[in-house]
């Protein structure tokens, strides 16, 4: 893993938001509070769908070390009740949450199979301890025969790569800076958003 020393636009911004003024003694703790108040409370499972059961299960299980919970058999579809039967599964993440996986052979074999977009269209981003568990993963998945691709984004670290379904994955680890980074973005959210909505209109939707 190697990271290019020269900042780029992305990271000069985010720690330019950082490093805003000082922190107010009570930052952390209306930070602490907001999320304790907060009724959503985490990721519960991410659902998709498998192109292939073992494969699927070979790259969460084997490749990213994440066990598989429940796998179930469904006799029927569940808001139809037609005679379809289909399978749902989990791959569990510490904290109890799950990505999981659907193969429904009635609505999916013979379709094409849906190509995922680029990751500003859509991808999940899923927390590790450490740089070192990145590098960890990184040398997994090179192994796997899957192409990675790291950035540094100042406040995370991030490693994207897809699955074998075609879904955009990304493994992000939290620097020290992250969560002082947290308090300071989270008292000017709001107004960068104005500040957006004012220059939208700006951007070209194409660079030649």
């Amino acid at each position: 893993m190697s990271t290019n020393p020269r900042l780029s636009t992305q990271e000069e911004n985010v720690l330019a938001a950082v490093s805003a003024g000082p922190l107010h003694p009570s930052d952390e703790e209306n930070v602490k509070k907001r999320r304790a108040n907060t009724k959503v409370r985490g990721l519960n499972h991410h659902a998709y769908y498998a192109r292939d059961v073992e494969e699927t299960r070979h790259f969460y299980e084997d490749v990213l070390e994440m066990p598989m919970t429940v796998f179930l058999t469904i006799p029927e579809e569940v808001f139809s009740g037609d005679p379809l039967p289909y399978c749902h599964f989990f791959f569990e993440m510490s904290d109890g949450s799950a990505i999981a996986f659907f193969d429904y052979p009635a609505m999916q074999d013979g379709k094409t199979a849906f190509e995922a977009p680029s990751v500003y269209w859509h991808h999940i981003a899923l927390q590790v301890d450490s740089d070192a568990e990145l590098e960890h993963f990184e040398k997994k998945l090179a192994a796997a025969g899957t192409k990675t691709s790291y950035v540094d984004h100042g406040a995370f670290h991030s490693l994207y790569f897809v699955d074998p379904n075609g879904l955009n994955l990304e493994l992000c680890s939290l620097p020290a800076i992250a969560e002082e980074f947290a308090y300071r973005a989270s008292k000017i959210a709001h107004e960068e958003l104005k500040k957006w909505q004012q220059i939208r209109h700006t951007v070209p939707k194409s660079v030649a």
